[in-house]
């Protein structure tokens, strides 16, 4: 079944039901009832609505509108899910408590209980807004290694989901604080755009704006894909980044070499191959070895012999509980945090914003830092346990809230 023909069969049924529940059993006025249709209705679609309006050529003032469709859609959908899931339960509740079925339909109780339930939702949706829109927290890990000749710090940037909508002063913000933790590069790990590089001349020049000691490499999401590929493979050579398309590149003399891929799924769509040799062909023995790789998936070619980490995004982290377990199933099991496929060691970053409503529920967006540093080599006739290998990674998290 097509995804429209599924979405379109979900809203109907949504729809259908959050409308009975909430006006369909009351004796409400007949404007009342109209009002709660169209409300649900236009909620269920805004999606669609807001896609329209950024992809058309309209006043810059009038584009933020659809960070407003968005939310309204998340928010509909949040009171059908809230409401099934309590209905439910109650259902479950009256079975066990054997409620005579004369009793059921209490329509006083219900009122109630749905004003609770939109109270509920729209504190759950505004929770989910403050998420999205704070200041990512800084996620910080230390790495050490023998092939790193020099301390290094790396700052990550995933799914920034820049789009027409998205305010220049909030990538301002999230400039700054990258420029403030001093790194010595920055990786953009893909989804970093969410439109065409016309209409996004003022953000872009924000971004611009980081200023690490070294360089800036980026490599191409699904969504660079989704708004021309080509067109922003120019527009972020044009902005002094470092576009590493199967392609790779020392940092100094750090010992460090990162090497970038674009989207695996998106590329085959695009028909764009995936070079993983091409990737690592200036890469040494000795190079500790930094894969950019935007969804959190081992492409043809990495192994644990060529690749030391690979730094990928894509999942959002779930972006909103529940939908955790659903991402990770879609991600082969990863959804955030560290892994080890196949032996090779892969951080997956959260996002550093959120795509669609503007909601994040347990699961905060992140700015991530990777301090590199030189570790000496173990040996046999050494104190430490024969268990420790010579590339073995340490990892330490401090998290700033």
């Amino acid at each position: 079944m097509p995804v429209e023909i599924a979405f379109l069969v979900v809203a109907v049924a949504a729809i259908a039901i959050t409308y009975k529940t909430y006006v369909g059993y009351g004796d409400y006025r007949w404007y009342t009832k109209l009002g709660c249709f169209l409300f649900v209705t236009c909620g269920w679609f805004a999606p669609l609505i807001g896609f329209a309006v950024h992809r058309t050529s309209i006043e810059d003032s009038f584009v933020h509108i659809t960070k407003i469709l968005y939310f309204w859609f998340g928010f509909v959908f949040f009171l059908f899910a809230i409401t099934v899931i309590r209905d439910m339960f109650w259902a479950l509740i009256d079975f066990i408590r054997r409620v005579p079925v004369s009793d059921l339909k209490n329509t006083a109780l219900l009122n109630k209980i749905n004003i609770g339930t939109i109270i509920f939702c729209l504190m759950f949706c505004l929770y989910g807004l403050y998420e999205a829109e704070k200041m990512p927290a800084i996620k910080t890990y230390d790495i050490s290694s023998p092939k790193i000749k020099e301390a290094t710090k790396v700052v990550m940037l995933s799914d920034l989901h820049i789009d027409a909508d998205t305010s220049p002063k909030t990538i301002k913000k999230v400039v700054e604080e990258v420029n403030s933790l001093k790194p010595d590069a920055v990786v953009l790990v893909g989804d970093i755009i969410d439109n065409t590089p016309g209409k996004l001349f003022a953000q872009m020049q924000e971004l611009r704006q980081l200023s690490p000691k070294g360089q800036i490499y980026i490599v191409l999401g699904n969504h660079e894909f989704y708004s021309g590929a080509m067109q922003w493979a120019i527009g972020f050579a044009q902005l002094g980044f470092n576009f590493l398309n199967n392609y790779g590149t020392k940092l100094g003399d750090t010992g460090i070499y990162i090497a970038g891929i674009p989207d695996i799924r998106a590329s085959e769509w695009a028909k764009m191959k995936v070079n993983v040799k091409n990737a690592l062909a200036q890469a040494e023995k000795d190079d500790y070895v930094i894969l950019l790789s935007h969804t959190p998936q081992i492409a043809d070619g990495v192994t644990k012999d060529n690749v030391d980490l690979q730094l990928s995004g894509h999942t959002h982290g779930g972006q909103i509980y529940p939908f955790h377990y659903f991402a990770e199933r879609a991600n082969g099991g990863v959804l955030a945090g560290f892994y080890n496929q196949n032996g090779v060691e892969m951080y997956v970053s959260r996002g550093t914003r959120y795509w669609g409503p503007p909601i994040r529920i347990f699961a905060p967006s992140e700015i991530t830092v990777f301090n590199f540093s030189p570790s000496k080599e173990v040996h046999k006739d050494e104190t430490k346990p024969e268990t420790t290998s010579e590339d073995e990674i340490v990892k330490e998290e401090k998290q700033d809230e």
